[in-house]
């Protein structure tokens, strides 16, 4: 019964994964993570989706960004 409701709601997946993109992207605006953003989902087939993110960002922010990155690829190294 739940397998046949999702096949129902799933041509709506990609506006509320817009949606969610959004709020998070939001969030990072408000904390001055980026400067703005544009999302978009486009449906390509059942269950498969591309989104697509542009996202402004000053040279300070893009290089805060690149370091954090960077310190979780060398902790997830360390782990192993």
């Amino acid at each position: 019964m739940l397998f046949r409701v999702a096949f129902v709601f799933e041509p709506l997946s990609p506006r509320l994964i817009s949606y969610y993109v959004a709020q998070r992207l939001d969030k990072w605006k408000r904390q001055e993570l980026i400067l703005g953003f544009k999302t978009r989902t486009k449906r390509l087939g059942k269950f498969h989706y591309k989104t697509q993110i542009d996202m402004d960002m000053n040279g300070e922010q893009a290089a805060r960004v690149l370091d954090d990155l960077a310190r979780k690829l060398k902790k997830s190294r360390e782990v192993k």
